[in-house]
């Protein structure tokens, strides 16, 4: 049955809408055949759990059904998604998480750090980014001298807990007890289209922060840190041990050589 063309077309579709979005508390609109709101609810939330449990599969499995239900629910009722896209409610949902962080919280401790992880692989899994190029030839090239760059599909986030325990090791069936211990991990997508997830060491993070802020040779990284007095210990050992150390990063993907179009980019 379709929505009569009338004046009141913009009232008819708020009241269905408003129905749809929480059947409990507004009534079934009378102009509007019971069964096929009926089945019009049961598409919408169809679509909505299952975008949501293909992103967050272990934060759901945490909290529980009961509780992610009534987070679903709760969601598709009271959040005004800014996207019509059915492929953008993971990055909707998280945007109410994070709205609502302290009743999250009473429910899980780092359920809101575990909700964001999951979707954050998710997130670099599908951004839209040019061609990785392949480095042909790139073994010539020194990142001592050479700039570089953060891999172009990037990360770099903090968290109170160490969640990316549960995504490493995702075999319990109940949520594990996690204590405060905060964590920097580094997740990246290489050019097989695989996000990767590290925790970098204190050397191997300093690095990622400084090219964070600024894309740079790694003797340029070393200089800033010398003149801040940001370095412990034998200048040359840690000088050598950052060289070894580039080179490692750009093996696995982390980093990459600034090409001509990031060198126009920077002087733009």
């Amino acid at each position: 049955m379709q929505i009569s063309d009338t004046p009141n077309e913009q009232d008819r579709l708020r009241i269905l809408t408003a129905h749809l979005r929480n059947p409990v508390q507004q009534p079934c609109p009378g102009f509007m055949d019971a069964q096929a709101v009926d089945l019009y609810r049961e598409l919408l939330v169809g679509n909505f759990d299952a975008a949501l449990r293909a992103c967050f599969p272990l934060w759901i499995r945490c909290l529980g059904e009961a509780r992610y239900l009534l987070w679903r629910d709760e969601f598709i009722a009271e959040h005004a998604c800014r996207s019509p896209f059915f492929r953008q409610i993971p990055d909707e949902f998280m945007a109410y998480l994070s709205q609502n962080p302290q009743r999250l919280q009473q429910d899980l401790p780092y359920a809101l750090e575990l909700a964001h992880l999951e979707w954050l692989e998710l997130a670099l899994g599908v951004a839209q980014t040019d061609t990785l190029p392949e480095h042909s030839g790139s073994e010539a090239q020194d990142p001592w001298t050479t700039p570089l760059r953060l891999n172009a599909v990037h990360a770099l986030v903090q968290y109170a807990y160490p969640v990316q325990q549960l995504i490493l090791r995702p075999t319990f069936s109940a949520a594990p007890v996690l204590d405060p211990n905060p964590v920097s991990l580094y997740l990246y997508r290489d050019r097989d289209d695989a996000v990767q997830m590290l925790e970098p060491d204190a050397l191997s993070l300093q690095i990622l922060v400084s090219l964070d802020a600024d894309p740079q040779s790694g003797s340029a990284i070393f200089q800033h840190w010398q003149d801040h007095g940001k370095i412990d210990g034998n200048a040359q050992t840690v000088a050598e041990q950052m060289q070894g150390l580039l080179r490692q990063m750009l093996d696995l993907q982390m980093i990459d050589f600034v090409n001509s179009n990031d060198c126009r980019t920077l002087h733009d």
